[in-house]
């Protein structure tokens, strides 16, 4: 017997080390989830460079939505989660693999802001003038893109705010420090947008 493709991905979801419950978001959650963002966005960003969340963005327009509560078991993405950027120019971006850590660490083209993003000197002069914006980049979710029937899939870290709005809708601990959210969206087969 073949699961709808909504079924398909929550259980595909659920075998996913790090995976504690998700959560189907509803039409008025992603308004509030897309306005949570907007807001967050304005304010966590750097005085005079906005953040804008692609991913979140996204994901909700997608087919299906739904919401992952996770401990920090799940893997991380495969790419940086936020970039700074130019529009077109990386600036900057998270590393997390140790090894490019402390190899970029040695570089003296590279400053950090924090410990895990690395600020490219060169590109970042080369930016003088230029529009500057950090980016929450879309993500993928390797596991469920191979599901027959679904496509477009799209991942996406979410703001303090909107992880806080989500986990009081889907009745989860807010308390807890090991518990973040990630967003997922994707459309069934046909529905490539």
């Amino acid at each position: 017997m073949q699961l709808d493709p909504l079924d398909a991905v929550i259980s595909k979801l659920r075998s996913i080390p790090g995976v504690i419950d998700i959560w189907q978001v509803e039409p008025a959650g992603r308004l509030e989830i897309l306005r949570l963002e907007e807001v967050s966005n304005v304010t966590l960003a750097f005085p005079g460079l906005p953040t804008v969340n692609e991913g979140a963005r996204l994901a909700l327009q997608r087919e299906f939505v739904v919401c992952i509560s996770h401990s920090s078991a799940l893997r991380h993405p495969s790419k940086p989660i936020l970039i700074l950027t130019t529009g077109e120019e990386v600036v900057g971006r998270e590393v997390w693999e140790k090894g490019e850590v402390a190899m970029l660490e040695a570089d003296p083209n590279v400053m950090f802001l924090g410990k895990n993003f690395a600020i490219f000197r060169d590109k970042l002069v080369a930016a003088k003038g230029k529009d500057l914006r950090f980016v929450f980049e879309p993500q993928g979710v390797p596991e469920i893109e191979v599901i027959q029937g679904i496509g477009a899939v799209v991942s996406a870290t979410l703001s303090p705010a909107t992880d806080a709005y989500i986990k009081r809708r889907a009745n989860w601990d807010t308390t807890d420090s090991d518990r973040g959210t990630v967003l997922v969206g994707f459309n069934s087969t046909g529905k490539q947008r």
